[in-house]
């Protein structure tokens, strides 16, 4: 006897609740969406994180992705001649144009972002490796973090996570949100970074 499961009768058994979910402005999600489709080229207002003016950007789209509950989009900035990736949070006054554009074939997102922890891409190769003690341990178990991840159970109960990256500016914010639990061996730029961070804290 086959017997078919389903989550239809358990709408008010489950539940999803985002940390800090994106206001998103449905209207500029619909012109981005439009372009993507459409294959045209877009031009917005861009404002780069710190900065206080923004600036007029013209991208070929290439792909829309939502990463830890923040909307990025992907493309190829005609000025720069390369693919930048934009946060929707700090995007406006987006306008499809005239202008076409045939998309690459080989474009792909998880391939772009091989060696970003979350989005930023760097240019360097980094082995990170952090040590957990048993309360993070319990918590980093069994969690996908990184695509080159491994975790080592050490005989005392803690364990040792390494990763490999191309930038330290995200790792460093994750591991701080760790507290005392986590240890950063290395690299000795991470460690440095860690050092002068919690110094200044």
């Amino acid at each position: 006897r086959t017997e078919r499961y389903s989550l239809e009768n358990l709408q008010e058994g489950f539940s999803f609740r985002p940390m800090a979910p994106e206001d998103t402005d449905m209207k500029m999600f619909q012109t981005l969406t439009q372009a993507l489709q459409r294959k045209r080229v877009l031009r917005f207002r861009y404002k780069n994180l710190g900065a206080k003016q923004t600036q007029e950007r013209r991208v070929r789209p290439y792909h829309l992705a939502c990463i830890e509950n923040h909307w990025y989009l992907f493309g190829w900035d005609l000025k720069r001649e390369a693919i930048r990736t934009f946060s929707l949070s700090r995007l406006t006054s987006p306008e499809m144009t005239k202008e076409e554009f045939k998309a690459p074939k080989d474009f792909d997102p998880d391939e772009y972002l091989r060696g970003s922890f979350s989005v930023f891409k760097g240019k360097e190769d980094y082995e990170v490796v952090i040590l957990f003690d048993t309360w993070g341990t319990d918590l980093v178990r069994g969690r996908q973090w990184h695509a080159s991840q491994t975790l080592e159970e050490l005989p005392e109960g803690g364990s040792r996570l390494k990763m490999r990256l191309s930038s330290l500016e995200e790792i460093e914010r994750w591991i701080l949100g760790w507290g005392m639990h986590a240890t950063v061996l290395g690299p000795p730029e991470l460690v440095a970074r860690m050092v002068e961070t919690t110094e200044k804290l």
